[in-house]
C-alpha cells in the first residue's frame, strides 16, 4: 500500500481525514483574518496550505504504520488492512483528529 491508496482507504472507511481538512482550514482562515489586509492569503492559498498539512498528516500516519506493520514494497494491502482494523486505527485516528487543537502563535 503507498501513501495514496491510504488515503483512500482511511477517507473511504472514517471521517478523519476530513475532519482535520476542516480543522485545518479553520485554523488558516481565522490566522488569516488577523493578517494585514495586504498580506492576506487568497482561498487558492489557504488551500494549498490545508492540502500541504493533510499531505504531512497522511505521510506521518504512513510512516508509523509501515514501521509497525514492517512493511516493504511487497507488502500485500490486505496485510495493511488486516493490522488496521485489527487495532482499531480508525477509531483512534477519528479520535485523535477530534483532539487536535491549533494553538495560536
Amino acid at each position: 500500500m503507498n501513501k495514496e491508496e491510504l488515503l483512500e482507504y482511511i477517507d473511504n472507511n472514517s471521517t478523519a481525514v476530513a475532519n482535520f481538512k476542516d480543522k485545518v482550514k479553520a485554523d488558516q482562515q481565522a490566522k488569516n483574518k488577523k493578517r494585514q489586509p495586504a498580506k492576506r492569503w487568497n482561498d487558492a492559498r489557504i488551500e494549498r496550505q490545508v492540502d500541504k498539512f493533510t499531505d504531512q498528516f497522511i505521510s506521518n500516519i504512513y510512516d508509523k504504520l509501515s514501521r509497525a506493520i514492517k512493511a516493504n514494497n511487497h507488502t500485500p494491502k490486505e496485510r495493511w488492512i488486516k493490522f488496521i482494523e485489527e487495532n482499531e486505527l480508525l477509531d483512534d485516528l477519528e479520535e485523535s483528529v477530534s483532539m487536535i487543537d491549533f494553538e495560536e502563535e
